[in-house]
């Protein structure tokens, strides 16, 4: 048996995790399970048990790999059924706009000034009522006892006749005409055998008020009686892209909604002793953007909440979490291949890796190249296997070699992350600042590069116009593209939360070469 490997036989992952199981084949599974570290802050037991049903983290940290490890254990466990709502994939730019338009025929507030504003938790609820029922169903409805409520129950939440799209998330929601469903079904038998009491807009035309569902489902829900079965409803790619503005602000409130939402649903499966739990993740900066558009949404997401980190907490740098990922991940091939000795920790490094890069440890000259991120870790190693197939080893050369893609891939990246709060010009105008910047820098050297292009580039200028250079370097730091350099190094994904910017600032080394950074 072969008992070494070229780098285009390793097994290091994908940039996006759930692409590592697109087969969804056991054997598939098991190597997911067998390469997946778990954070040192995370606790499993907490989702198991409903304590913890947000998972936060900038992009690339590893929430979705989170969210599916937790899927593939729960399907080894009797009695527990996991189902997952990827919103990214499922519900497109043109369903949202369908959708906020449909909601705005009845779902509105006023705020303290007086003004409407969009409210979509009830649809939200709705349209997590229907899921539960649509699982249920399909399980032969191990979650609660079928009875007489539960029929209530099932009929009210499957009333609204639904959407008659091929594609997207709205083939899931009611069509909506001015706060209006049609009900689908034996009328007299939901009025009469069940009871169900509607709010008849046009009795004729089965038309009735949705908002009345709403509730009327929300209190059958309370009289049902669980049995054992668990049931796990994960919700990822909640994300942000800010094009136009109006819909972006739309983005974020319905996104604002769904956090409460499953956090309406979540305390009132808690408070019944429901076996219903429903798992969120969520971006930080999506977080960030939340949190300006009101409502309160912190203290659940502080108290049911957990922030992916992989700071180290201790130990030497071959202890370190992203350096143990690299073990698992490349051990995971070795069992895969059926090795009859998979390598040690020690023995992963000295196989495959030259023990220094640019006369510093590999381990160290890896790290300091990542923002802390699972991704950039697979982004790495992905890179040289596709440059470097052949090699029995991450070599000095390799890694010199790849440097240019590896940055400019990372910017990419990081880029995306801006449009959650700037505009493609904004970001262009951000680019621009930071190109051929020299490092380190003071705020008023930067300060004197800005008056120096704005002369030339006019999305830098409009940048300016628009945001004060303090806050964006603020919102740099908090991504992690610039840190504090000197006597006391600091970075965001460091766990350090605030930029000093009276101190001198350098944009994080592995954009350097994208960049053409220089150094001052």
């Amino acid at each position: 048996m072969v008992q070494s490997l070229q780098l285009k036989d390793l097994l290091v992952g994908k940039t996006d995790a759930k692409n590592e199981l697109l087969e969804n084949t056991n054997s598939e599974k098991e190597r997911f399970i067998d390469s997946f570290l778990i954070p040192d802050n995370i606790q499993i037991d907490d989702f198991y048990t409903g304590k913890k049903y947000f998972v936060t983290g900038f992009k690339g940290t590893g929430k979705t790999a989170l969210l599916r490890y937790i899927g593939l254990l729960l399907e080894k466990t009797e009695n527990v059924k996991s189902t997952f709502i990827l919103f990214k994939s499922e519900f497109t730019q043109e369903d949202k706009a369908a959708f906020s338009k449909a909601a705005n025929t009845f779902l509105t507030v006023k705020n303290d000034d007086n003004e409407t504003e969009e409210d979509f938790v009830n649809i939200w609820q709705w349209f997590l009522h229907r899921h539960i029922v649509k699982i249920s169903n399909s399980s032969n409805n191990t979650f609660f006892e079928n009875d007489t409520n539960w029929e209530k129950y099932s009929k009210c939440v499957s009333a609204p006749k639904l959407g008659n799209e091929e594609a997207g998330i709205m083939r899931l929601l009611p069509k909506l005409k001015k706060g209006n469903v049609e009900i689908e079904g034996d009328i007299e038998f939901l009025k009469g055998k069940l009871g169900l009491e509607f709010d008849w807009e046009n009795e004729a035309g089965r038309q009735v008020k949705f908002s009345n569902i709403v509730r009327q489902a929300d209190e059958l829900f309370k009289k049902l009686k669980p049995k054992d079965s668990k049931l796990f409803i994960f919700l990822d790619e909640l994300e942000l892209t800010l094009g136009k503005q109006k819909q972006y602000q739309k983005d974020i409130k319905l996104i604002r909604d769904l956090v409460i939402a499953v956090n309406n649903i979540n305390a009132l499966c808690r408070k019944l002793q429901f076996n219903i739990y429903m798992v969120t993740a969520i971006r930080s900066e999506v977080l960030t953007a939340i949190h300006s558009a009101g409502k309160e949404i912190n203290k659940p997401i502080l108290d049911f909440g957990i922030s992916l980190k992989w700071q180290q907490s201790g130990g030497t740098l071959k202890e370190h979490p992203l350096i143990r990922i690299i073990n698992k991940k490349i051990q995971a091939t070795e069992k895969v291949l059926d090795f009859s000795k998979v390598s040690t920790d020690e023995e992963v490094w000295e196989k495959y890796f030259y023990p220094q890069v640019n006369s510093k440890p590999t381990q160290e000259y890896i790290l300091h190249r990542t923002w802390f991120r699972p991704r950039d870790i697979v982004r790495l190693l992905t890179i040289a296997q596709q440059q470097f197939p052949n090699e029995t080893k991450f070599t000095h050369q390799v890694f010199d070699t790849i440097v240019k893609e590896y940055s400019t891939q990372s910017w990419i990246e990081l880029a995306e992350e801006l449009r959650a709060t700037y505009t493609e010009n904004e970001v262009e105008g951000i680019k621009k600042l930071l190109t051929a910047l020299k490092c380190p820098f003071t705020l008023n050297q930067i300060t004197v590069v800005c008056d120096e292009k704005t002369k030339i580039y006019s999305d830098l200028e409009d940048l300016l116009k628009k945001y004060k250079l303090g806050d964006i370097l603020s919102h740099l730091y908090k991504i992690g593209i610039i840190g504090n350099t000197g006597e006391k190094i600091r970075y965001s994904f460091r766990g350090d939360d605030e930029l000093v910017i009276e101190n001198k600032m350098k944009v994080h080394d592995p954009l350097w070469n994208y960049l053409s950074i220089e150094i001052r």
